[in-house]
């Protein structure tokens, strides 16, 4: 289980929150990329040490994004009884162990959509704070706002893709189970969904890779591996939304 090579980061309420080890990774990458990259491209001509700076402060600062983004799961879920006993931050975002199942598939659609309409929210704030305070604000603080905002942005977009265990899953498990009354079978068809896009990711990764020399295709690619490798956890236990997104 994921949880085994987490560390504790202390409790909000009563969700526990932890840190995955392979977290690191993301924000190692990720840091990277903005301050070798994206922000020299966006605010040139200033010292290296400020892209740094400014790439590990939109990287922390989208991990506590993601944070919010779960507690949003969390306080519609409990509104459901459907109870968060832990958030852990891992590689691809973050993972909920949840007790209880959604009692209606009204429920359940409120519950995935509360994750990713957060984020959305959150990126747009981000926008609209750097319009307000561009006159002010320095060069590599304003781009840095912007990053933020697009990454929110992504990251809900990405949630919302249709199949489990992304909350985009959960809404496909909700159509189907209003259409079918069986939330069994609806399981199933997000769980199939999920190993299709998985496949997906995959292949499209490496094409990137391959034919275009992109990057970006290598992260596809991985995250499609952990989308086939996981896909179908949450029917066997559902107790565990092991991916968001």
């Amino acid at each position: 289980m994921m949880w085994r090579s987490s560390f504790s980061l202390g409790r909000i309420g009563d969700v526990r929150l932890e840190l995955h080890l392979s977290a690191t990774v993301a924000v190692t990458v990720l840091t990277s990329v903005l301050a070798l990259g994206l922000l020299p491209v966006t605010a040139p001509d200033e010292p290296t040490v400020r892209y740094w700076f400014g790439g590990l402060a939109v990287t922390l600062a989208l991990l506590a994004s993601v944070v919010v983004h779960e507690l949003a799961h969390a306080l519609v879920g409990r509104r459901y009884g459907v109870r968060t006993r832990r958030v852990t931050l891992w590689l691809f975002g973050g993972a909920a162990e949840r007790a209880g199942t959604p009692p209606s598939p009204r429920a359940e659609a409120l519950i995935a959509a509360a994750g990713p309409g957060t984020s959305a929210a959150l990126g747009l704030a981000c926008w609209l704070l750097a319009l307000l305070v561009d006159p002010v604000l320095p060069s590599v603080p304003l781009v840095s706002l912007l990053w933020l905002g697009t990454a929110n942005l992504v990251f809900a977009g990405i949630a919302l893709l249709p199949g489990a265990p992304l909350d985009g899953g959960g809404l496909v498990r909700a159509l189907v189970w209003a259409r079918t009354n069986d939330r069994q079978h609806a399981g199933q068809v997000a769980d199939r969904c999920g190993k299709t896009l998985g496949a997906a990711l995959v292949a499209g990764g490496v094409v990137e890779v391959v034919l275009f020399g992109q990057f970006v295709g290598i992260w596809l690619a991985v995250l499609g591996w952990a989308l086939l490798g996981i896909a179908g956890v949450e029917r066997l236990h559902p107790n565990t939304d092991p991916v968001s997104p």
